[in-house]
């Protein structure tokens, strides 16, 4: 059985995913770039995949042909699940797939079928959540910073979707459970890996200010005898309160 390695990144996987039909292997292994512990005592040869866009590229173009950008789209989002496990149940979903073409997306009730459209369903309902969920604060490096802690590694999900609403200034998103930052640069984003804070970020006086208003505003204009903490935990979880502006402690 042969160990693929790769470096953990989406496109990455696809390269293996390619290097895996290519060799013709069908049981395969999978790890990252500097996890011996997950090679294993007992592994066999051990692959070392470059990450190449143009496979990448290749591969998503074959699957799409095959298959359909739903079905893609699902694997990508699924992916980024990063639950244990999940490259192999890919791989098997993009065999399967190139097995029975268009038929994919009617074997909801076969594996690994089920279990990979669950899973994208579930970090597609979070980049969702945290698209509302995002609260950019304006700091005194001159960008935007906002904080998150999503389940899923989310980031490349919703990165596009804040460079087409906060595109006029330059930001950051901040996965503080991973240590990965999405960066905006007036141009175009990009992620990037072991970010860690030396610092908490110094916010501007005229930050601190709106900050003070949009709380003021919050808990002014809540009616006292609808409050419904229920129902209000049902629309914004506790889970994502913690860096949520409206719920700081004034």
């Amino acid at each position: 059985m042969t160990v693929y390695r790769y470096d953990d990144s989406f496109e990455g996987f696809l390269c293996t995913v390619a290097d895996c039909l290519e060799t013709g292997e069908g049981y395969p292994e999978f790890a990252v770039y500097g996890d011996n512990q997950a090679v294993g005592l007992f592994a066999g040869e051990v692959r070392e995949v470059a990450t190449v866009r143009e496979s990448a590229v290749a591969f998503r173009k074959r699957f799409v042909e095959a298959v359909s950008q739903e079905e893609f789209a699902t694997a990508r989002y699924a992916f980024h699940s990063r639950e244990t496990g999940i490259e192999l149940l890919l791989w098997r979903y993009f065999t399967r797939g190139l097995q029975v073409g268009r038929r994919l997306c009617l074997l909801l009730a076969e594996e690994p079928v089920h279990s990979v459209s669950r899973i994208a369903r579930k970090v597609s309902h979070e980049a969702h959540k945290y698209k509302g969920f995002v609260r950019f604060r304006e700091v005194e490096a001159g960008f935007l910073y906002s904080r998150v802690e999503p389940q899923a590694d989310i980031l490349a999900l919703i990165a596009p979707h804040f460079v087409g609403r906060v595109g006029d200034r330059p930001w950051m998103i901040h996965d503080l459970l991973r240590n990965h930052a999405a960066f905006y640069d007036l141009t175009s984003w990009r992620l990037v890996r072991d970010v860690e804070l030396s610092a908490e970020p110094t916010l501007t006086a005229t930050e601190q200010d709106y900050t003070a208003l949009w709380q003021r505003y919050f808990q002014r204009h809540a009616i006292k005898e609808r409050h419904n903490p229920k129902l209000q935990q049902q629309h914004v979880p506790l889970r994502y309160r913690k860096y949520l502006t409206e719920f700081e402690p004034s």
